[in-house]
């Protein structure tokens, strides 16, 4: 007997995650937006899947994105071949880190910004501008400073180039509480607000580091 249903009620790497755990032989096939696929497994691995046009690896990668369709299970159904030698569970993980990659990818750019530097240590507030001081993302009380911030960089970014050419990254800006930091990531303005107990010289570095691995995507 079949086991038929919604992957919005059960996801693909459940069903995926059972039969193997189950050491189950059977054939899963998925049916979405007219695209099917299907994915053998023989006591417990996963020994052959088609996606047109993958087959083997690629294909059972490309299905863990699948999050709406139909699928079906069929007990003791053998597969026609083997293409995937790996073990399940090494393929599976795999494919969904590269799903959570492709997420990012598809992520607008001031979204990642907004992201990953709101989890460094001792950041309070993250806001992305673009180059007329504008807010893209994040919030600020006063419009009036994103605008202001913005000249200020236009002003100190014109003077200082003039001695220090293409080494000028930042702007650092000491008040009661904390710092304020103004990167540029082309074409935006990143506005950082950090405490008093930042470590200014691995902060930088781990900025700084978050805007070339973004830049890279």
């Amino acid at each position: 007997m079949a086991l038929v249903g919604n992957l919005k009620d059960l996801k693909l790497v459940n069903i995926i995650q059972i039969n193997c755990i189950e050491r189950n032989t059977a054939k899963l096939s998925v049916l979405s937006t007219n695209k099917e696929g299907v994915i053998f497994f023989r006591n417990g691995s996963i020994v052959h899947a088609e996606y047109d046009p993958y087959v083997g690896v690629r294909a059972v990668h490309e299905m863990l994105s699948i999050n709406e369709g139909q699928f079906k299970v069929e007990a003791g159904l053998e597969s026609p071949t083997q293409t995937i030698n790996q073990p399940w569970n090494s393929v599976v993980l795999e494919g969904l880190r590269l799903v959570d990659e492709k997420k990012n990818l598809n992520t607008p750019i001031p979204k990642q910004l907004f992201a990953n530097l709101s989890n460094i240590k001792s950041v309070e507030n993250v806001f992305v501008l673009d180059f007329n001081g504008a807010v893209i993302e994040g919030k600020i009380q006063n419009n009036g400073f994103s605008y202001y911030l913005t000249l200020l960089w236009y002003k100190q970014k014109k003077v200082l180039n003039n001695f220090y050419a293409d080494s000028f990254q930042y702007i650092q800006i000491r008040q009661k509480d904390g710092y304020l930091f103004i990167f540029e990531n082309s074409p935006n303005l990143i506005i950082i607000k950090t405490n008093l107990k930042v470590l200014i010289a691995e902060f930088k570095i781990t900025v700084n580091k978050i805007l070339k691995q973004i830049k890279q995507r």
